[in-house]
């Protein structure tokens, strides 16, 4: 009874448990080629902006936003919120910038905003993308 409710109430945010393999090689090919991409756009701007900024948080960064964006975490949010407007857009930009403040603390908030945004843009266009034509080298399950 428990188990049915939760697998109804994640299938309501789009989350699909039905497939838990294919769900890990989505997370792992997404955290991989979007830490790639984190790196590089970290290390674009820190050298553009003479920052010295340690990239080993990157791929933690990215599994946090992939998780978030797996379990439907800011499905449940929206409804508390949505009274403001472009919600749906700013809050996972909030989130990004946050975090990339969080996980590189020696760099400046107006880079992390410029990383964030990037980062948010990426995720939304480029990297799923990607992920769509890395797995299909993968073996189906």
């Amino acid at each position: 009874m428990a188990d049915d409710f939760l697998n109804n109430l994640m299938g309501s945010v789009g989350v699909n448990f039905e497939h838990p393999i294919t769900l890990a090689i989505n997370l792992f090919l997404s955290t991989l080629i979007g830490g790639i991409f984190l790196i590089i756009i970290v290390e674009i701007l820190g050298k553009k902006f003479k920052e010295k900024v340690h990239v080993a948080n990157a791929f933690l960064v990215v599994l946090i936003i992939n998780i978030i964006n797996i379990l439907g975490v800011i499905g449940f949010i929206y409804p508390l919120i949505s009274f403001a407007p472009f919600i749906s857009t700013i809050l996972p930009i909030i989130i990004w910038i946050l975090l990339i403040k969080i996980f590189f603390k020696e760099m400046k908030f107006t880079h992390a905003i410029i990383v964030g945004i990037i980062g948010y843009a990426l995720t939304l266009f480029f990297i799923p993308t990607l992920v769509g034509i890395a797995s299909g080298f993968m073996p189906s399950f």
